[in-house]
């Protein structure tokens, strides 16, 4: 070990003790202090932070593994090495239960003593490395956005297929657009791609999915949005099963900054694995009663899911010339505010039809600026003058479109 090893002695015995510190002494490790069971021991340890404790399990046992509790909730990081007379094998266990690193028997020998010591915060940080390396492993997971709705034909695929590409051109990061409605999903087509590998042959080819085998399945679009479609096959959809469309947003959220979601209409098993991947789920919904009656329904569902309400986000979508209902209306009704409205732009219909999403074709129609502010507020670039940037990318990437 490279840094000076320091020890707490903790043993009611004055003379057992003495014994322990001359053996720590003559194997060249530094005692810090010394103390007796209870609070002397871990107000004594919190503040002279010992790379290692050795502690006594001797009478009376209860009071030795309180003691020996209590420096492990303290001082999770300090391992805890115990030391006994007994051969008791209950107590052995109840040692190793209470945070115990290494029982050893006395008495004590420098050589066994020194190498225990060097093993246990050897383990130590070996530990700390690997929790240091998962927490590391866990912050640089994309996110996942779900785009959700109780029923078709309200803009949902429209929404996911242009928020893919406004993030896209905001941010230059990598994005992916996963279609998840694998029976019936329009991703392809309002993208203007074929499909040649869908999630459906995914599902049923690959029995497991990591990034070398999900990257075969990835069609990129000119505006650099990586795309998983949904199967162009009658069939093809039934191989897809809730613990795919998890496996796939995992692996996706390793290789991707941001990846979006589209789901069917509905609120079933796939769109509930889809669900729980995601950072925030964005439901949507249309200014018609229908529409607002099962969106309500769908909010119960998300609550019985146990969905955190912290996660969810309402998109209205006024995908109508005439609504009978009210922005004020849904809100009331849904008892939810709205995270956005996106105001009715007869281009939408045009298109969805040609496949030309309106962030490339149209970057300033009503529709596009709606989806740049929501892009705007998921990155968090919101009124940064990266904002500006995001829409003159969109720009060049509608020339180089038209070019094509």
């Amino acid at each position: 070990m490279a840094r000076n090893l320091s020890t707490l002695v903790v043993d009611p015995n004055l003379d057992s003790r003495l014994d322990v510190s001359k053996t720590l002494t003559a194997a060249g490790l530094e005692i810090l202090g010394e103390a007796s069971y209870g609070t002397e021991a871990t107000f004594l340890a919190a503040e002279i932070r010992p790379s290692v404790i050795l502690l006594a399990l001797e009478d009376p046992p209860a009071r030795a593994l309180a003691t020996l509790e209590a420096l492990q909730q303290q001082m999770p990081d300090t391992p805890v090495l115990t030391y006994s007379t007994s051969a008791d094998a209950q107590l052995m266990r109840q040692a190793m239960r209470a945070g115990a690193r290494d029982l050893l028997s006395k008495p004590l020998r420098e050589a066994e003593l020194r190498e225990a010591i060097h093993t246990v915060l050897s383990q130590e940080e070996q530990r700390q490395v690997a929790r240091w390396s998962e927490q590391s492993s866990a912050s640089a997971r994309g996110t996942v956005f779900t785009i959700a709705g109780a029923k078709g034909g309200i803009g949902k695929t429209a929404i996911a297929t242009n928020l893919a590409i406004a993030i896209r051109a905001l941010t230059r990061q990598e994005v992916a657009l996963v279609d998840g409605d694998a029976q019936f999903g329009d991703v392809a087509v309002m993208m203007d791609m074929d499909v040649e590998r869908s999630l459906a042959d995914l599902a049923r080819d690959e029995p497991d999915i990591d990034r070398e085998v999900i990257r075969r399945y990835l069609r990129r679009h000119e505006s650099g949005v990586n795309m998983l479609m949904a199967a162009s096959e009658p069939n093809d959809w039934r191989a897809v099963q809730p613990e795919h469309i998890s496996a796939m947003a995992q692996v996706l959220a390793e290789t991707h900054e941001y990846v979006i979601i589209d789901t069917p209409g509905a609120m079933n098993e796939a769109v509930a694995a889809s669900l729980n991947e995601a950072a925030i789920v964005f439901l949507v919904t249309s200014l018609d009663v229908s529409s607002v009656k099962d969106t309500k329904t769908a909010l119960r569902i998300l609550q019985s899911w146990a969905m955190p309400p912290s996660r969810v986000r309402l998109i209205i979508n006024d995908n109508t010339r005439a609504s009978a209902v009210s922005v004020a209306d849904v809100e009331r009704a849904c008892d939810i505010k709205a995270s956005l409205t996106i105001k009715y732009d007869s281009r939408v219909g045009v298109s969805v039809q040609t496949g030309k999403p309106l962030v490339l074709s149209e970057p300033r129609s009503r529709f596009a600026r709606s989806v740049m502010e929501l892009a705007e507020q998921v990155t968090g670039i919101a009124g940064h003058p990266a904002s500006s940037k995001g829409m003159k990318s969109l720009q060049r990437l509608t020339v180089l479109g038209r070019r094509a």
